[in-house]
């Protein structure tokens, strides 16, 4: 493909590397919604959320808060984890160098469900 015909309808954001530990890049993210669950259902701190509606649509944390503000972060990283494009990312590491195993949310579950703690980065 060399050329759209179409302008974009995405607007450009910018990048939240206030966080100590992960770097958001919302122009990666899809909003598959993957970080918002595991947040909220495995890791219980609920930080992500989607914020409003249809093309304006976007991922925030905690009430629109630079991520590294966010007071109900654990700093867990089952977000950055689970996330499918690298719209989460560690900081300092490449995108390209995030490997993602088909066992780790259900790991995540299970550490959670027995109260231990599984890094994410690690494989069973």
């Amino acid at each position: 493909m060399d050329h759209v015909r179409y302008d974009q309808q995405a607007p450009v954001r910018e990048i939240d590397a206030s966080h100590p530990k992960y770097v958001f890049d919302p122009n990666r993210c899809i909003l598959c919604t993957r970080c918002v669950r595991v947040c909220d259902e495995i890791e219980g701190a609920h930080v992500w959320d989607v914020a409003s509606r249809g093309g304006r649509s976007e991922l925030i944390a905690e009430l629109d808060v630079p991520w590294g503000e966010a007071t109900s972060c654990t700093r867990c990283g089952k977000c950055v984890a689970v996330c499918p494009t690298g719209a989460l990312s560690y900081q300092g590491s490449a995108v390209g160098e995030m490997e993602h195993g088909a066992d780790l949310v259900a790991r995540l579950t299970s550490a959670r469900e027995k109260g231990e703690w599984i890094a994410p980065e690690v494989t069973a």
